[in-house]
């Protein structure tokens, strides 16, 4: 099945209108509130939202209804509706390139790991319930964990860029990217191949196996790192792509300034990051131990990094300050953002996750949201901050609760700036 003249016409419509919404200048001034932010410079909270549960909306607003046929032209036009949607309805500061970027398509870059689990329907959205079925539970599986050999699969990667292009490529440029940025959340992966419960045990009954594994995943991230780079597959630090689990990366910093424009890049010239989620409520010295030694070994490698994502770091902020480089720092729903500011030695970016369980609560409570933002905005008081609604499971449906929240926090972090 290939797209028709009518699904060509749909997406060349879409393509048209973010070309135009890419040359309007607030999209100057975001990239420049990101990069003042981002470079610690005065400047209000940035704001932005993603991991939105599209499928529970989609047929709540006419931007959003898909009406292409054909599967390939139907996903390229889901995305293409999402960023005129996000541009057009939701007030952020996501900034529109005005390009579609079709990421290298690589062999041989995993674990080898097969993942067994039990999934969960959520009602009509596509995030859904995980249980995991342990595959690894003794010592010689540790070896199953592979060592990286990387190829590019150009052909795949130029056959997506050609369809692309053939639809809309002169209307907006469809280009071709490389990896860029390194985030190594090792945990996130080693609980999925052995349950949580069992690797949370297995810190004080098999220490030497869990270090192990840690031991073998990292060897492997860094080795796949070392081919990126010895392939010349690493792309420029595009700023849009989120940084770590944050938003958009746009500083002066990187590349280095002694790196040519057009590369080779090596893992200096971009962003790190790292976070070990499940270890809410592991102490700081077994989040040193099992987690951060491990991690910094990636992170020493990358020019500017960042730090968690769902774990509180309030009681853990003296092991932040043993991060290199280290420039960004998440402020989950369970964090206490006072207190993490309080026992920061030094300047960060505080990287907001305001609870995306205030998006689904019956009824919605829009005080509750907004004393939420206030309260960690306040407790952050003197860090550069950006506040990311992310993480969104449902909104019970209700589109209406999304651009309730988006015009509240714009509204809010316009009162925090210089």
């Amino acid at each position: 099945m290939s797209a028709s003249v009518r699904d060509r016409d749909t997406l060349r419509r879409l393509a048209g209108d973010l070309a135009a919404v890419a040359q309007d200048p607030i999209q100057a001034e975001r990239r420049e509130g990101w990069r003042r932010v981002n470079m610690l410079e005065p400047h209000r909270p940035m704001l932005w939202i993603t991991e939105i549960p599209w499928d529970e909306i989609r047929d709540q607003h006419p931007d959003l209804r898909l009406t292409c046929e054909d599967p390939d032209a139907r996903r390229a036009e889901s995305a293409l509706r999402i960023r005129r949607f996000t541009q057009r309805h939701l007030h952020v500061d996501e900034v529109e390139d005005g390009v579609v970027w079709v990421p290298m398509r690589f062999t041989g870059a995993d674990y080898g790991i097969r993942v067994e689990e039990d999934l969960i329907a959520q009602g009509h959205s596509s995030i859904q319930s995980h249980g995991f079925k342990p595959v690894i539970t003794e010592m010689e599986h540790v070896e199953k964990i592979r060592m990286p050999e990387v190829a590019y699969d150009r052909e795949s990667t130029e056959r997506e860029k050609d369809r692309l292009d053939g639809w809309f490529g002169d209307l907006l440029p469809v280009r071709i990217h490389g990896p860029r940025q390194h985030f190594f959340n090792g945990w996130d992966e080693l609980v999925r191949w052995t349950g949580v419960q069992n690797a949370l045990l297995d810190l004080m009954e098999r220490p030497d196996f869990i270090h192990a594994l840690l031991r073998r995943m990292t060897d492997s991230f860094l080795e796949r790192m070392r081919q990126f780079e010895a392939g010349g597959w690493l792309g420029a630090p595009h700023p849009l792509l989120r940084a770590g689990s944050g938003a958009a990366g746009f500083t002066d910093e990187l590349p280095r300034a002694d790196t040519p424009p057009d590369g080779p890049f090596t893992a200096l010239d971009q962003w790190g990051g790292a976070a070990p989620q499940i270890f809410s409520d592991v102490s700081p010295a077994m989040h040193e131990e099992f987690a951060l030694r491990y991690e910094i070994e990636v992170l020493s490698r990358c020019g500017l990094n960042y730090y968690g994502c769902c774990e509180p770091l309030h009681t853990k902020m003296h092991l932040m300050d043993t991060v290199p480089r280290l420039r960004k720092i998440s402020i989950s729903p369970w964090c206490d953002a006072a207190r993490a500011n309080a026992a920061a030695t030094r300047k960060y970016v505080f990287s907001h996750k305001p609870n995306p369980a205030l998006l689904a609560t019956d009824p919605y409570d829009p005080e509750a949201a907004e004393a939420d933002l206030r309260r960690r905005l306040d407790g952050s008081d003197g860090m550069a901050s950006e506040v990311i609604m992310k993480d969104i499971s449902t909104v019970r449906e209700d589109l209406g609760r999304l651009l309730d929240w988006t015009r509240m926090a714009a509204r809010v972090v316009r009162e925090y700036g210089p």
